[in-house]
């Protein structure tokens, strides 16, 4: 998929799906300070996409290799 085929909020599954972790990973990701992590009312774990897929390229700058991976 690309990034613009998500849905514009993104819900676990779909960082999940988009990073090919295991979702224990992703909730650990969650729990980074630097993570554009929303929190909203209902207490579900949800991300802006552009925000998440920014964050997403920041870190793939630091560490290259991940852009192999979510490259596939």
């Amino acid at each position: 998929m690309e990034r613009n085929d998500y849905p514009l909020v993104l819900q676990a599954k779909h960082v999940t799906q988009i990073l090919g972790v295991a979702k224990s990973t992703t909730y650990e990701l969650f729990a980074s300070p630097d993570f554009p992590l929303l929190q909203p009312l209902t207490g579900r774990k949800l991300v802006y996409r552009d925000e998440f897929f920014k964050w997403l390229d920041s870190k793939q700058k630091v560490v290259p290799e991940v852009q192999n991976m979510v490259a596939r």
